[in-house]
C-alpha cells in the first residue's frame, strides 16, 4: 500500500477516521520525495489513500 509522490492531505485521506488522523498501524511519512525533481517535500505520504 504505497502510494509514492503524493502529499498527504489528512482531510482527503482514507485512514482519517472520525477526525483522528491516521488510523493505520504504521504510516510512513518522509520530508522529502525520492523524485528526479530534488525538490524537498514536506509531509511526503508513501501510505496516503484517498477518500
Amino acid at each position: 500500500m504505497e502510494n509514492r509522490g503524493v502529499f498527504c492531505d489528512v482531510d482527503a485521506c482514507a485512514h482519517n477516521i472520525d477526525c483522528q488522523k491516521c488510523d493505520l498501524s504504521q504510516i510512513k511519512i518522509t520530508h522529502h520525495s525520492d523524485s528526479a525533481s530534488g525538490v524537498d517535500t514536506p509531509h511526503f505520504c508513501q501510505s496516503y489513500e484517498q477518500k
